[in-house]
């Protein structure tokens, strides 16, 4: 998949994210793209990356949710 569709990708669930969790999307790609070049730094593999930081975003702003209810 060329990066620009990955970029894209990325920015339809940023998007979705902020809507599921009632939050800024300017708060959603900076967590989310925080938490993927921490994922770059220390993997050797990143082929996987974007997937795993979607997912351990996702986990945290549901942890977070749940907390504040």
């Amino acid at each position: 998949m060329p990066d620009e569709q990955k970029l894209q990708n990325l920015e339809h669930d940023i998007d979705a994210m902020a809507k599921q969790f009632a939050l800024p999307t300017s708060i959603v790609h900076d967590i989310l793209w925080s938490e993927i070049h921490h994922l770059e730094h220390a993997a050797r593999i990143t082929d996987f990356v974007p997937v795993l930081a979607l997912k351990h975003v996702k986990d945290t702003l549901r942890t977070r949710s749940k907390r504040s209810a």
